[in-house]
C-alpha cells in the first residue's frame, strides 16, 4: 500500500507538471499572436479648443480599431491619459483618482470632462457665418471645394435644400466662373451635378481676343507695313514718279538734282502757277506725296 501511494504521488506530480508545461505553452501562443496596431497614435491634445475637434474622433477612432493591441480597459484609460499634455493632464486628475479608488477603468470619463470643457454653444452658427462670407478669391477651385465641404459639415449643412447650398456655393465664386455659369441655360438642381458642371467650366481656357486681319482671309495677324522708300522699291520694280517699270524710284532719270539749289521765284509763282517739274519736287522728297 505504501509503494502504490508512493506511485500515485509520483504520477499526480508528473501531470501537474505536465499540465504546467502546457499552460505556460498556451500563454507564450497567445502572446505572439497578440495582434498588432492599425492605426497611428494621435498627436497629444495640447488643449487648444479649436484642435479638440480633430483629436477626439482620432482617439476614439484609435481605441476603437487597435483597442485589443492596446490592452485592456487599465492599459486603454492610461493611454487616452497619456495622449494629454501636462496641462491637461492635470486637469483630468480627478477623473484618475477616481479610476484608482474605484478600480473603475473607464476611458470615457477622461473624454466627457474635456468635451464639457471645450464645448462651443455657437459653434454652428458661427460656422453658418463663416460659410456665408467665404469667397474663393485667388484660390484655386480645388481649394475652394474643399474649404467650402468642410465648413458646410461644420455648419451642419450637408442636409440643407440643394438650392440654398448651391446659392452660397455660387455667392462665394470668383467672377469669372460666375460669368459662365450665367452664359449657361440649364443648370442642374443639385448639388452634386452643379459642383461638377463649375468644375468642367473653370477647366475651360479662356479665350484670347484675336487681332482683326487685314483683309487676307488667313486669320492671322497681319506685320505692319515697312515704309521706308528701300521697302517699296523691293515690293514693287515700278517707279513712282514716272510709272515705269524699266527702273526703280531711285534710278528714275527724271529723278531732280539734289546738289542743285532749286528755288522758285515767288513772284512768277504768283504770276505762272505752273512751274517747270523738277522744282515740283523739293529737296527733301516727300514719298507719300509722290504716291
Amino acid at each position: 500500500m505504501e509503494h502504490e501511494l508512493h506511485t500515485m504521488i509520483a504520477n499526480l506530480q508528473t501531470e501537474v507538471a505536465r499540465q504546467g508545461d502546457l499552460i505556460r505553452i498556451l500563454q507564450l501562443k497567445q502572446s505572439s499572436t497578440k495582434p498588432k496596431p492599425v492605426l497611428q497614435d494621435p498627436e497629444k491634445f495640447t488643449g487648444q479648443p479649436h484642435k479638440f475637434d480633430t483629436w477626439l474622433p482620432s482617439i476614439k477612432a484609435k481605441l476603437r480599431v487597435d483597442g485589443e493591441a492596446i490592452g485592456d480597459s487599465v492599459a486603454q484609460f492610461y493611454y487616452v491619459y497619456l495622449d494629454l499634455e501636462s496641462n491637461v493632464q492635470a486637469m483630468v486628475l480627478p477623473q484618475l483618482s477616481q479610476a484608482e479608488e474605484l478600480e473603475s477603468w473607464n476611458y470615457n470619463t477622461i473624454l466627457e470632462q474635456l468635451s464639457r470643457v471645450n464645448f462651443n454653444p455657437n459653434k454652428i452658427q458661427e460656422a453658418e457665418d463663416k460659410l456665408l462670407a467665404l469667397k474663393q478669391g485667388t484660390d484655386s477651385l480645388p481649394a475652394y471645394v474643399a474649404k467650402f465641404e468642410r465648413i458646410l459639415y461644420e455648419a451642419k449643412g450637408q442636409n440643407w435644400p440643394d438650392v440654398n447650398k448651391i446659392s452660397t456655393f455660387r455667392s462665394g465664386l470668383n467672377s469669372i466662373i460666375r460669368a459662365r455659369l450665367s452664359q449657361q441655360l440649364n443648370l442642374p438642381p443639385t448639388y452634386p451635378e452643379f459642383v461638377r458642371v463649375v468644375q468642367q467650366l473653370a477647366g475651360k481656357s479662356i479665350p484670347q481676343p484675336q487681332t482683326p486681319t487685314s483683309g487676307n482671309g488667313s486669320g492671322y495677324r497681319s506685320e505692319p507695313m515697312d515704309t521706308s522708300i528701300g521697302s517699296i522699291n523691293s515690293i514693287s520694280p515700278r517707279c513712282v514718279r514716272c510709272r515705269s517699270q524699266d527702273h526703280s524710284f531711285l534710278d528714275c532719270p527724271r529723278r531732280p538734282n539734289i546738289s542743285e539749289n532749286l528755288v522758285v521765284d515767288a513772284s512768277e509763282s504768283d504770276s505762272d502757277t505752273s512751274v517747270s517739274e523738277e522744282a515740283d519736287y523739293p529737296t527733301h522728297l516727300d514719298w507719300r506725296k509722290c504716291l
